[in-house]
């Protein structure tokens, strides 16, 4: 398994049938934040109009988070790239990694000419299954703002469930700002796994009974 340290001499390049993730680099933050200064892009990204048009025009200040949060291990950050790393889709990362508690909490953004083409799901899906498979992670949390029905429909396409409220009756810090914790185990990750693994088998198995 791969630890903070390991990871920290150098992060693997992730691929599924359609993209490579690759850690972000301060090139690739260029080619991102031109295609994030969409409104529509940032919406849900961070808090206040001001916030987000102080971000959008200061692409240094952003890589050089990206670089603090690399060398303490405390996030690590991809871009979504074509299979071919040709083309720019989003971003994606983990963040608030905590080693210890073995989890962490995944984030990502695609360009909006990008949307609706599954590429979200396909990226999250793959840091999901590199987060318990390789990081051996327990658990794994996502939060989007309650408005945001798309990101919302990535998570739970990737097995994740909508968390309740820790304490009845009183509103949290993120009930306030409208956002939506959701979170998969890694138990309830590998049960899903195997239930597909058995559901290809039985396709594979009727459809040889048919041609025979």
């Amino acid at each position: 398994m791969l630890n903070k340290e390991d990871l920290k001499k150098g992060v693997p390049d992730l691929y599924t049938e359609r993209l490579s993730l690759r850690r972000l680099t301060a090139e690739s933050i260029e080619r991102w934040w031109e295609c994030a200064s969409d409104p529509q892009v940032i919406t849900y990204l961070y808090g206040t109009p001001e916030l987000k048009e102080y971000q959008v025009l200061q692409p240094d200040r952003l890589g050089r988070r990206v670089e603090e949060a690399f060398r303490s291990m405390s996030s690590i950050h991809f871009a979504i790239m074509s299979a071919a790393g040709d083309q720019m889709y989003g971003v994606c990362s983990f963040q608030r990694w905590d080693e210890r508690a073995a989890r962490a909490e995944i984030g990502f953004a695609l360009s909006k000419r990008f949307w609706g083409k599954g590429y979200a799901t396909e990226a999250v899906g793959r840091l999901v299954e590199f987060g318990f498979q390789d990081m051996d992670l327990s658990y794994i949390v996502g939060r989007c703002h309650i408005k945001n029905d798309l990101s919302i429909r990535v998570l739970e396409k990737n097995g994740m469930r909508q968390q309740p409220p820790s304490n009845s009756g009183i509103r949290s810090y993120w009930q306030e700002m409208g956002i939506v914790v959701y979170s998969v185990a890694n138990s309830e990750f590998a049960l899903r796994k195997e239930r597909a693994a058995m559901h290809a088998q039985l396709l594979d198995s009727s459809g040889e009974s048919f041609s025979s």
